[in-house]
């Protein structure tokens, strides 16, 4: 079972679009956001504490539910620039790629694949061409390494998401990590697809549609 307090629900950022200001802190009705992630009443339980307890299912009663996983309070602001270009998308997150890979998409478009760590081979990455983008993160808890290694490509993630879409993109990476699935549901005004499976997670985002 995963826990968060009330606080992940405060200061959260209003979508922005390049050039606009900070957006100012407002507290959020948790049962809204909550249902707006995609969870329903018999997924969660608000205690009395503030704390949020998100319930894992028995049937997934693995080594990664049992990590206290990195959810993103949004108190480190994080400007949404959109998904048109790659590299302000890596700007408003704040990270600095180790490696970047130069190839094309399907349809021979330029694809750039922003790999954020290359000390891991469960670094998150990020690949972003004219007709789509993809996010992988991580979520081994089979050593204590692996563990921190999945924890900072989490972090990375929600970075990046934020970046592109906003409090909808934390949103999406939160209820995929939690063991949400998206079929061609919207982010950031474009359809998008992800999940984990077995400690790799991935959102796909159509950017033709």
């Amino acid at each position: 079972m995963i826990y968060f307090r009330k606080e992940f629900f405060v200061g959260v950022l209003a979508l922005g679009v390049i050039g606009c200001s900070d957006p100012e802190p407002q507290v959020i009705d948790m049962n809204e956001v909550a249902a707006e992630a995609g969870l329903s009443e018999d997924d969660y339980v608000v205690h009395e504490n503030g704390a949020i307890e998100i319930k894992g299912s028995e049937d997934n009663s693995t080594a990664e539910n049992k990590v206290l996983w990195y959810q993103d309070d949004l108190s480190e602001p994080v400007e949404t620039v959109g998904m048109l270009d790659g590299k302000a998308i890596l700007a408003s997150a704040g990270l600095e790629p180790a490696e970047v890979e130069d190839s094309v998409d399907t349809e021979g478009k330029p694809k750039k694949l922003y790999i954020m760590n290359d000390e891991s081979p469960l670094s998150a990455w990020f690949s972003h061409s004219p007709n789509n983008i993809s996010l992988n993160w991580y979520m081994y808890s089979d050593e204590p390494k692996t563990t921190e290694y999945s924890q900072q490509s989490l972090k990375d993630a929600y970075k990046l998401a934020r970046a592109m879409a906003g409090r909808e993109g934390a949103d999406a990476v939160m209820y995929l990590s939690n063991g949400g699935k998206y079929r061609s549901k919207p982010v950031g005004g474009h359809p998008a697809t992800g999940q984990c499976n077995n400690g790799i997670c991935f959102i796909h985002i159509d950017l033709k549609s």
